[in-house]
Formats: C-alpha cells, sequence, structure tokens
C-alpha cells in the first residue's frame, strides 16, 4: 500500500482549511444575498453593514457589541460599542457607537445611534480638531431597515452648537445590491445636509458600503 508523504498531507490538510474558509465566507454572503429582493429592488440594511460586523440575517434592528478597526484611504477608522451615554442638551440616555477618525487636521470623535424613525444612524455628538463640539437630536448619516433603490428620505433634527436650531439630513438610495472592486452585495447612496428652510447646503457626500469591510468610498460634491 503507498504512503502519503509528509508533505502530501501537509497540501491536504492546508487545501482542506481553504474550503472551509472559503465555505464559512460563503454562508456570511448567503445572509447578505438574502436581505435583497431583486424583484422590488429593496434591501434589509443592518447597522452590521456600517459598523464592519459578522451578519447572521436577523431582520430586526439591534446594536451589536463592535470593537474593531476599518482601513478607508489611508487612515484607520476605530468602532466601539454599544455603551451608554447621557445627551447633556435632551438630558436623556442613549447606547451609542464610539468612531474615532484619525482625518488630514486631526482625530475627529464621533458618536452615533439608531435614530428615533428606525431607518438610519444618525451622529449625537461631533467632535472636530479647532472646533466647538457639535450635539444633535440624532440624524440619518446612514439607511438601516428596509431601503428601495432610488427611494430619498429626509430626517429633521436639532442642532445645538452656538444656537439651537434645525436641520434636515436626507439619503438617496443610488445602487441597492452591486459588486465594488469584486466586493459582493454593495450599496451605494447619496447623503445631504441642508438647513431646515432650504436653500443653503452644508455638506453632501456619496458613499459606498460593503459587507464586512464598512465604508470603502466616499466622494464629497
Amino acid at each position: 500500500m503507498r504512503l502519503f508523504h509528509r508533505d502530501s498531507w501537509a497540501c491536504l490538510i492546508a487545501g482542506s482549511l481553504l474550503l472551509i474558509s472559503s465555505f464559512a465566507h460563503a454562508l456570511d454572503l448567503k445572509a447578505w444575498a438574502a436581505s435583497i429582493s431583486p424583484q422590488t429592488n429593496e434591501r434589509y440594511i443592518p447597522v452590521e453593514l456600517w459598523a464592519e460586523a459578522e451578519w447572521q440575517g436577523s431582520k430586526v434592528l439591534q446594536m451589536p457589541k463592535v470593537d474593531g478597526t476599518y482601513r478607508h484611504r489611508k487612515a484607520t477608522y476605530q468602532i466601539k460599542g454599544p455603551m451608554e451615554w447621557e445627551h447633556p442638551a435632551m438630558g436623556r440616555k442613549f447606547l451609542v457607537y464610539e468612531r474615532i477618525n484619525p482625518g488630514r487636521d486631526g482625530v475627529k470623535w464621533q458618536l452615533f445611534t439608531i435614530n428615533r424613525d428606525q431607518n438610519g444612524l444618525g451622529r449625537l455628538y461631533d467632535g472636530r480638531p479647532g472646533r466647538d463640539g457639535r450635539l444633535s437630536s440624532g440624524r440619518l448619516k446612514f439607511p438601516l431597515a428596509l431601503w428601495k433603490e432610488g427611494e430619498t428620505r429626509k430626517f429633521v433634527y436639532q442642532v445645538w452648537q452656538s444656537r439651537e436650531s434645525e436641520r434636515v439630513e436626507s439619503i438617496t438610495i443610488q445602487k441597492i445590491d452591486f459588486a465594488f472592486q469584486t466586493s459582493p452585495h454593495c450599496l451605494e447612496f447619496y447623503w445631504t445636509a441642508t438647513r431646515r428652510t432650504g436653500g443653503r447646503i452644508y455638506d453632501r457626500q456619496t458613499y459606498i458600503y460593503c459587507p464586512e469591510q464598512s465604508m470603502v468610498s466616499q466622494i464629497q460634491h
């Protein structure tokens, strides 16, 4: 009877591990694929897409435990949470994620939570170098739950900076499901922040997020 050489066994084991790894990854992608309806162009978007976390396919909005990093351009972002934080202007406690962005002008410290409409993640606090920290009542920075391609939603919120004011953030889903640089099941949306009464645009961006990678593209217009 012919015996395997030990190098052959090593190759066999390595191949088996690769097959198991590929199978596990396929299972992960299966959950993301199942969240999309090609017939209606709708998609269920979980917090895990924003947080670069594994997702098992649950369609109940929740804030999973996260303590990790992701790379965008040449910067390393950190996301940690959820943790309890008391809003100094609203006098109530929120479950939040802390995101640290090492930006070109210095470190940005931001706190995110699920907004009151349960349709997105919004920033409650935004601290940037050389500026006073900006408090908000919850916004629409990232879409959550069920959205449709081409759909636009708006969210009105309060801002406390030098004075209290109202602003509007809106999101338009541009691509509900596509491959970005070989990464499958990515999401592209257009986001704006404007004055409540219209006219002034404070910021507008196009974002792309991919499963287990978080933000992979950001274009400021």
